[in-house]
Parts: structure tokens; C-alpha cells; sequence
């Protein structure tokens, strides 16, 4: 089965546990895959989409009959694992564990797993590029390197007024260049998220 009936929809609303296998089996590979990519651990790729699988039962009555559940399940699988990824990244303790997991499991990822990884590493290069130095210096310290402002600012011999203002125009530069990279929605949740640091 590659589509969903619209009977097969309309039971999974009114709490068919049926069609909800019939939901599972189409899209949990899709799903576990997703999760996998993003955190490099089997243990929590299958703890996201047991989450992901339980809040779409949770929120089946906000569901079109009409529509296709997929769009909506995977704007749920993104925003479980923003929500993860925020998580780790606001944690050193995490990141470094996180870190760990990524170079882990890219030493030994398949060929065309490393290729892919190479691309998107040049593309944001390339992306950070086009940000002029002091406000790509600066968001590198504050969202990539984990510094509060009032750290990047001491390290810089600037103000906080100014880093503040330079992370500002960083946001609206990624931003504006969010459609030359999908893998910006990684970053974009971040951007907008850790206001409170400050």
C-alpha cells in the first residue's frame, strides 16, 4: 500500500487502531529514517518517532479526511526533532555527546552518506559566506560555538549592543538565503529560539 484510502483516514480519526497500523506500517520507515539522520542513535531515532507516531493519534481529530496525512506527519517528525535538536544544543553536555554520535557514525557511513554530508558542509560554506566577516564571526561564536553574547562580545571588544545587532542581521542574511539550502531549516528553528541568552 503506498496511499492511504480516505476510509482508511476517516477510521484512524475516529480511533481505529487498525488504520493506525495501517498509518505505522506506511510511514515508519520514512520516519525512523528522518530521526536516525538527525541524531545518529538508533535508541532515540525510535524514542523521536515513537513520539511522532504518538502525537498524531493524539491530534487525529484535527485531521482533513480529504488530505493526505503525510504533510502533516512529517511537519510533526520536524518539529519533534527541532525540538530534540534545540534541546542538545542548549546542553553542552549534550552537544559533545551529540558531537560524539555524528563523527561516530560518519566514520562509518556508507559512501554516498559522506558525499552527501561533504556537500552540505561546502553549501553552508558557501551560504556563510555570502554573511560579511564580523556578523559571520559573530554568529559562529553565538550559535555554533554556544558563547552568550555578553561572552562574544568580551571576546570581540565590542558591545553587546553591537553583537546583538550583528546576530540580528545574521538572522535576516540566513533568512533571505533559506531557500538556496534545504538543510537551512536545521539552523533557521535556532536562530529564533535561543533569544534568551541574552
Amino acid at each position: 500500500m503506498t496511499v492511504l484510502t480516505k476510509g482508511i483516514i476517516q477510521d484512524f480519526i475516529n480511533g481505529d487502531e487498525y488504520a493506525f497500523t495501517q498509518v505505522y506500517k506506511l510511514y515508519y520507515k520514512d520516519i525512523r529514517a528522518y530521526c536516525f539522520q538527525h541524531t545518529r542513535a538508533a535508541e532515540l531515532a525510535d524514542e523521536l518517532t515513537s513520539d511522532v507516531f504518538l502525537r498524531l493519534w493524539e491530534a487525529r481529530a484535527n485531521l482533513d479526511p480529504e488530505r493526505e496525512i503525510r504533510p502533516y506527519l512529517f511537519t510533526i517528525t520536524k518539529n519533534v526533532t527541532f525540538t530534540w535538536l534545540k534541546r542538545v544544543l542548549s546542553d553542552q553536555k549534550m552537544k559533545n555527546v551529540f558531537r560524539g554520535r555524528y563523527l561516530s557514525a560518519q566514520q562509518e557511513a556508507s559512501q554516498h552518506v559522506a558525499i552527501a554530508a561533504a556537500m552540505d558542509l561546502a553549501l553552508l560554506r558557501q551560504i556563510m559566506g555570502r554573511i560579511p566577516a564580523k556578523r559571520r564571526q559573530t554568529f559562529e561564536l553565538c550559535k555554533i560555538d554556544g558563547f552568550t553574547y555578553a561572552e562574544a562580545a568580551n571576546m570581540l571588544s565590542v558591545s553587546k549592543e553591537t553583537i546583538k545587532e550583528h546576530m540580528s542581521l545574521a538572522k535576516r542574511d540566513l533568512g533571505k538565503l533559506a531557500d538556496a539550502a534545504d538543510y537551512l531549516y536545521l539552523f533557521l528553528p535556532l536562530l529564533f529560539s535561543l533569544d534568551n541568552l541574552f
